[in-house]
Formats: structure tokens, C-alpha cells, sequence
């Protein structure tokens, strides 16, 4: 609408802003270096906190994350300790964006962490794929600031990013638009949605797929099996997207079907690599005994327990989590998934 100036997202006030990115994993760290390399001459200032002291101080000589294999050096980035952020973050500052980029069952925490030191109408970001507990609730509905929680998701991996390949994502809020356009950059095309809840719920199921994906794979069942669960996943995402009370259309975008293409395909995918090891013979619990982040595995046990999931059809997303608590093996799984009644492909 032309002359509308929205009290949050005004550009002139982004294009000064302070990109404050918490957590300094993979893909925290491939958007640092993205906004970093994009924000000679717009005025963006990018800083990345971390939680290792180690990775703090070699940031800071000479922008080496340590943490991160094959992450280039990160120049022209600030770097902090989460415990620093109190004393450095300007609370006064309006323009400043926060950026969540960890663990999704650890964000609620953080940000009650970091909710004291920032303005009350800063801008929150989350890019994390994931429920914010075993009871299925959405990411937005742990974190509230008072602007609401911007979601960004869509098909990204980090190694990407670093190599400086493009990509394009959904950046999903009530009021996107002028946030999209300030962290939009050469190489990262941003959508603005306004369905941030549709976009959570793609970001968090699609890892549930791709480790039924990733299961057909390890049993070497070939790419139609792959395709068939894919497209029936999506079926599946579509369903809870309306119980949550998001906009179904959402699935076929960046954040769903965009997202559930790679995640379900690609070998750079840990929900997908964990779908094969156990495709292939091996116990979740021993997997996941080696400390690796399996948000789908998480997740496929977040939708089912929710109130607000209880009536639907989810036949991969039960069989995904019957088999990671080690009550179906694969070929249970899939024998289950053929074995079901006949249904309309559509509806």
C-alpha cells in the first residue's frame, strides 16, 4: 500500500542496523558471513555470539570459527561471548535484529536470556526448524516479542552460503516485507510470507519426512519410493498447517515443498543421513547417544502429542516416530505405509 509506514519494518531505520546473530553453529555463522560480506556500504554491522570462549578469541585475531568445518574466515564480523551480550547489546537501540540460531528446544531460554537487554521493539528472527517442546508448540508461541517472531526457512545449506552460491528463502511475518528487504543480499533472494506459522510448521516436519526418506534410501528401496513419500509427506505437512491455523498454500513454497525437496534428497541433510543408518540396520538410540542434532527425531514425537493433531491422518510422521523409539523396524515401516487403505490421492 503506497504511503504506508509500518511502526516496526521502516527501511530507512533497517538499512543502519545491527545484525546481532546468537549462536555461531553452521548456519548461524553462513548468515553471518553472508550479511558480513553484503554489508559494505549499507550500514548493516554484523555481530556473532558464541557460547565457546575458544571460538570467541580466534574470531576476534583473525575470523576463524574453529567450530565450524570449512566455514571461510569471517572478516569484518564482531564477535562476543553470550555472557558479554548484556553489556554490549544498546538497549535503546530499535533497529537492532536478533537472530536465533540455535538449538529450537533452546530457544525459548535464550531469549528469555537475552529479552532484558534488548528494546521492546527490536526485531526477532528465528531459523530454526523445530518444535519448542515434546507438546508440539510452535517456535513463535515460546518466543514473543513484542513485534512477533519472524520466521526465516526455505531450502539453505551452510555449505552453500559459504561458497557463496544463492539462495532463496521464505521470510515469514505479519509485517515482512521491509524485514525482507533489509536482510535480502546479492546471493540470498528473501519471500516475504505472512504465514509465519505455516512456515514453522514446514520447517519442522520436513525433517520428519526426510528421515522417512532417508530410511527408503538406506534400504535401497529407490528414487520412486523416495518420490511417493515425499509427496504424501507433503500431503501430510498441508494437514497440520490448517490444525495450527496457518495458510496450507505455504507447503508449496520456499519454506515446504522447497525445504522438503533438499532436506529429503541431499547427503548434506542430517535428517536424511539419519533416515539411512537406520534404514540400514542401525538403533536410534545409538545414534543419537553420539550427541548429533536430529531435529525430525525430535519433532515426529512433537505433532503427535499435541491437542491440536490428535484427530489427524499422519501415517509417516507415526511410523517416523515408532521407529525412532525402536517400536518398528524400517521394513515394519514401510510394510505399514503399503499396507494401509485405499484413499483418494488428493483430499
Amino acid at each position: 500500500m503506497t504511503g504506508y509506514a509500518d511502526p516496526f519494518f521502516d527501511t530507512s531505520r533497517m538499512n543502519a542496523s545491527t545484525i546481532n546473530v546468537v549462536g555461531a553453529g553452521a548456519f548461524g555463522s553462513a548468515l553471518a558471513h553472508v550479511w558480513c560480506s553484503s554489508s559494505a556500504g549499507e550500514g548493516h554491522r554484523v555481530r556473532l555470539w558464541c557460547r565457546d570462549a575458544a571460538q570467541v578469541a580466534a574470531l576476534q585475531a583473525r575470523g576463524d570459527n574453529i567450530r565450524v568445518p570449512g566455514c571461510p574466515p569471517l572478516r569484518g564480523i564482531e564477535a562476543g561471548h553470550w555472557d558479554d551480550f548484556a553489556g554490549t547489546n544498546d538497549p535503546n537501540d530499535p533497529a537492532a535484529i536478533v537472530v536465533l540460531a540455535v538449538k529450537a528446544r533452546a530457544q525459548a531460554a535464550v531469549f528469555a536470556s537475552l529479552r532484558p537487554h534488548l528494546h521492546p521493539d527490536c526485531t526477532v528472527v528465528t531459523v530454526s526448524k523445530g518444535f519448542a517442546d515434546d507438546q508440539g508448540r510452535l517456535l513463535s508461541e515460546a518466543v514473543t516479542p513484542s513485534s512477533g517472531l519472524a520466521v526465516l526457512s526455505g531450502p539453505s545449506f551452510a555449505a552453500d552460503l559459504f561458497a557463496d552460491r544463492p539462495a532463496a528463502l521464505t521470510l515469514a511475518h505479519c509485517s515482512a516485507s521491509k524485514l525482507a528487504e533489509a536482510l535480502s543480499a546479492p546471493l540470498l533472494r528473501l519471500y516475504p510470507s505472512a504465514d509465519p506459522v505455516g512456515a514453522q510448521v514446514c520447517g519442522a516436519l520436513k525433517n520428519v519426512i526426510a528421515i522417512a526418506c532417508g530410511c527408503a534410501d538406506g534400504m535401497d528401496l529407490g528414487a520412486s519410493a523416495r518420490s511417493a513419500l515425499m509427496t504424501r509427506g507433503l500431503r501430510e505437512i498441508e494437514r497440520v498447517i490448517e490444525a495450527y491455523g496457518g495458510d496450507q498454500r505455504t507447503a508449496t513454497g520456499l519454506a515446504g515443498f522447497g525445504d522438503l525437496a533438499l532436506t529429503c534428497q541431499d547427503a548434506q541433510s542430517r535428517n536424511h543421513w539419519f533416515g539411512v543408518q537406520l534404514g540400514q540396520g542401525h538403533q536410534a538410540s545409538d545414534l543419537l547417544a553420539q550427541g548429533i542434532t536430529v531435529e525430525g527425531a525430535l519433532a515426529a514425537q512433537g505433532v503427535l502429542s499435541g491437542p491440536r493433531t490428535q484427530a489427524l491422518d499422519l501415517p509417516i510422521c507415526h511410523a517416523v516416530a515408532h521407529l525412532v523409539s525402536g517400536h518398528l523396524t524400517p521394513k515394519d515401516l514401510m510394510s505399514r505405509l503399503l499396507a494401509r487403505r485405499q484413499a483418494q490421492d488428493v483430499g
